[in-house]
């Protein structure tokens, strides 16, 4: 099973893969002020955007603000914190670019 949070909005492409345990979150927690609960503290909701033949891989984390890019893939619980390359391979936390899938960088 995974998760998909809207309350941010959450955007998905087509030919999208999701495995299994991956948790997509398109808001945060504001918590600036340490004399306040931070629950009563409200959300930034950027939102998320995952374009077309995408494939997270199993336990993903895809945090607010993210723009995935076509072609992306993610390797096996591997944090998702900044927007990528187009075609980018990611591994690890923070998701670090590793490589392109093809032989000519950001086709």
């Amino acid at each position: 099973m995974s998760v998909i949070y809207g309350q941010g909005g959450t955007n998905i492409g087509n030919g999208v893969r999701i495995a299994a345990h991956c948790v997509i979150v398109p808001s945060n927690h504001i918590f600036d002020d340490p004399d306040e609960y931070i629950y009563k503290q409200g959300l930034s909701k950027k939102g998320i955007i995952i374009e077309d033949d995408v494939w997270l891989g199993a336990g993903v984390k895809v945090l607010d603000g993210v723009v995935i890019k076509k072609g992306c893939v993610f390797g096996a619980n591997s944090v998702v914190t900044k927007s990528t390359e187009k075609n980018g391979i990611y591994v690890g936390i923070p998701a670090k670019l590793i490589k392109y899938r093809c032989k000519v960088d950001k086709i």
